[in-house]
């Protein structure tokens, strides 16, 4: 799938839910979900440099992060045409690239939910999403 391919899939299941749901994000991670999942809670790590410096899921160091008020996503716009959550604006070079090998993690997905949770510092797009749900699976 390439990255406007994944764009497009992510809004098309955003706008098929969007009866059900308010609020919708994409989610990269690790661990294998599928269709219907609720999503754990995010942990926060506000002392790292770098967004992707975060311990391994369900070690020691994990465990001992305090957790957020929801599932942490990047805020899925559907009126916004080229911009893929957690990548940026998509430009016309961009289109044609991998989805898969620009994301250092093993599965993305749309989560959606009813409710947002609160978030002191949040990353730029970042939202979260209270008992989030898988509702797409893009890879």
């Amino acid at each position: 799938m390439t990255l406007i391919e994944m764009l497009n899939k992510a809004n098309e299941i955003a706008l098929e839910h969007k009866d059900k749901y308010y609020y919708f994000g994409i989610r990269y991670e690790d661990l294998d979900r599928e269709i219907g999942d609720e999503c754990d809670w995010s942990k926060d790590n506000p002392e790292r440099e770098d967004e992707r410096d975060f311990p391994a899921y369900g070690t020691e160091e994990y465990d001992d992060l305090p957790t957020l008020d929801g599932t942490s996503a990047w805020s899925l716009d559907i009126d916004r045409s080229n911009y893929l959550p957690g990548y940026g604006n998509l430009r016309e070079s961009d289109f044609d690239k991998d989805a898969e090998r620009q994301f250092n993690t093993y599965h993305c997905y749309v989560v959606a939910g009813k409710k947002l949770g609160r978030h002191d510092c949040p990353d730029d797009g970042e939202i979260l999403i209270k008992d989030a749900v898988v509702i797409g699976k893009l890879f």
